[in-house]
């Protein structure tokens, strides 16, 4: 089994120092692709209804480490961040590939631990906060 991390590295604004604007997400690891299109359309536009999502642009690199026998190119790269109620974060890396669309590649907290990310759980997670985003203080969307 091959491990891949995804370095994110975030424009640096004023006088932050750039090692402290990036984040280190965990590939997804298995055999099928998840779109995440759907999901990436739904969340913008709970904008309309929600002042605590937040959608820029600020990512200026996404460095891939690790040993990767088939790696896809993507075009352009969307973080989506976010807080939950009980101060929990989480977050995703999405890659957009000219022929699979947008799929989720990474997610973060980073955890060398977990092998295999469960998709049901990621769809019916991203149901929620589509469905009723009560339990999420904020979401930012992040773009390439």
């Amino acid at each position: 089994m091959n491990i891949v991390f995804y370095k994110v590295i975030f424009r640096g604004i004023g006088e932050m120092q750039e090692s402290s604007l990036s984040l280190t997400f965990n590939s997804v690891i298995s055999d099928k692709n998840l779109n995440m299109t759907h999901y990436i359309t739904s969340i913008k536009n709970l904008r309309d209804f929600d002042e605590d999502l937040i959608n820029f642009q600020n990512i200026e690199e996404v460095i891939i480490m690790g040993a990767n026998n088939n790696p896809l190119s993507f075009n352009y790269y969307i973080v989506i961040l976010l807080v939950c109620k009980n101060e929990k974060k989480e977050g995703y890396l999405i890659g957009n590939n000219k022929k699979l669309g947008e799929v989720l590649i990474g997610f973060w907290p980073f955890n060398q631990n977990y092998n295999e990310i469960q998709y049901d759980g990621i769809l019916k997670r991203f149901d929620q906060i589509i469905i009723n985003q009560n339990n999420v203080k904020k979401i930012s969307l992040i773009y390439s």
